[in-house]
């Protein structure tokens, strides 16, 4: 997955460079593999910290964005998330900024969606391998309606047998299934529960948003209904610019890379905004604002959390999203 990011990153370096870069200057994008590790990501931000960069765009989810949060505020470094949707980062004065969908309202919508449609009986999928994004959303939708979300865990990290676990969490007959699990592991397990003959409806997040979920799982995710902040069929105009860059470059448009593309499209403008080269001025210049965005316009809070629209998505036979509504 970071790899996507990195690839979308270094689209918006291209362009913003040959469209002259920042106040004249070119814009320089340093790459690090962290290799999913807390070890591995204290390396490579200190050493880009070394190197003198006033901003990291990191990490590849919640987990890690929370491993890397410590060191780089102690740093006084900026650090722009495009995948950190953990709500314990929500309302913090601090110098982290995130282009994602909160779990925060993220938990709200699902379940106000859930009401309307008389759902009262939802079993979530929870993998515990990104537990800073999993659990965490998770509590946020059992606090809104506690009797509503049963959970069944899974740590992919662990067992990789989780597969055969999905006849064991259909036995409460739910009514709808929410896999809070990555692509290739909600394709797995959706066709365990298709094999085990339950035919309850299936929802997901933009965690499993790519191309593998298709991949992997077939038929069993025709139909699945994904509640996510990027809608591939937006006629957004910056997004169909940057879905056709990629497609000329030989690369497949996804969520991954849009993100990383738009990060850096964000800190560019928040750069060109700033009153000096410095991270606190770089926050300064980009919290209280509106910025374009890939996907669609992002304002940010005085926190630096985003305010973004979030969509029903429905997978078709061909692995094509359409967009079912907007989720109020």
């Amino acid at each position: 997955m970071a790899v996507y990011v990195r690839d979308g990153a270094l689209l918006a370096m291209e362009e913003i460079n040959r469209s002259g870069g920042i106040m004249g200057h070119p814009l320089r994008l340093l790459v690090r593999n962290d290799g999913g590790t807390k070890e591995g990501i204290e390396k490579a931000d200190l050493d880009l910290i070394r190197r003198g960069v006033i901003a990291i765009i990191g990490h590849r989810n919640s987990r890690d964005t929370l491993w890397a949060y410590p060191l780089v505020m102690q740093k006084g470094i900026l650090l722009l998330s495009p995948a950190c949707a953990s709500s314990q980062l929500t309302g913090k004065d601090d110098l982290f900024i995130r282009t994602t969908f909160i779990n925060d309202d993220l938990g709200e919508k699902i379940t106000r969606y859930f009401s309307e449609k008389h759902i009262t009986n939802v079993l979530c999928i929870v993998d515990y391998s990104n537990e800073a994004f999993s659990l965490d959303l998770f509590e946020k939708l059992k606090k809104h309606s506690s009797l509503v979300y049963y959970p069944f865990f899974v740590n992919t990290e662990k067992d990789n047998t989780y597969p055969l676990l999905a006849e064991l969490a259909v036995l409460s007959q739910p009514q709808a299934i929410l896999f809070i699990t990555g692509p290739a592991v909600t394709a797995f397990l959706a066709q365990g529960v298709r094999n085990s003959g339950c035919n309850a409806p299936m929802y997901a997040t933009s965690w499993a948003q790519t191309q593998d979920l298709f991949r992997y799982g077939g038929r069993a995710v025709v139909g699945m209904k994904i509640f996510s902040f990027v809608r591939p069929d937006t006629p957004y105009p910056p997004f169909r610019h940057f879905v056709d860059r990629l497609e000329r470059m030989g690369f497949t448009p996804n969520i991954r890379n849009a993100l990383g593309y738009e990060a850096v499209m964000i800190i560019a403008e928040g750069l060109k905004r700033a009153k000096e080269l410095t991270p606190k001025a770089l926050k300064e210049a980009m919290i209280n604002n509106k910025f374009e965005g890939v996907i669609a316009p992002i304002p940010l809070n005085k926190y630096g959390d985003p305010c973004r629209p979030l969509w029903l998505l429905e997978l078709f036979e061909n692995g094509h999203m359409r967009t079912l509504r907007t989720l109020k």
